[in-house]
């Protein structure tokens, strides 16, 4: 019996797991990688989105008192 064969055979057999594991961990960390890169754009998104509501609520708070005030000054006038 060859045993230099199967030694051989075992050693590749070996090497090709190894790859697979290296394969699989850089698959793992490349998703995880891309998983926070995609919650943080989210939360950014969510923070713009907020200060744009924020910023709407005030420009209407801010119209809204305007009108009152011109309609104040119509009514003073009948």
């Amino acid at each position: 019996m060859n045993t230099s064969l199967t030694a051989t055979r075992s050693t590749a057999q070996q090497a090709a797991a190894g790859a697979e594991r290296l394969q699989e961990r850089l698959a793992r960390r490349a998703g995880l990688a891309l998983l926070a890169w995609s919650r943080a754009a989210e939360a950014r998104r969510a923070h713009a989105e907020l200060a744009r509501t924020v910023g709407l609520q005030r420009e209407a708070a801010r119209l809204r008192e305007e009108n009152f005030s011109t309609l104040a000054l119509v009514a003073r006038t009948l």
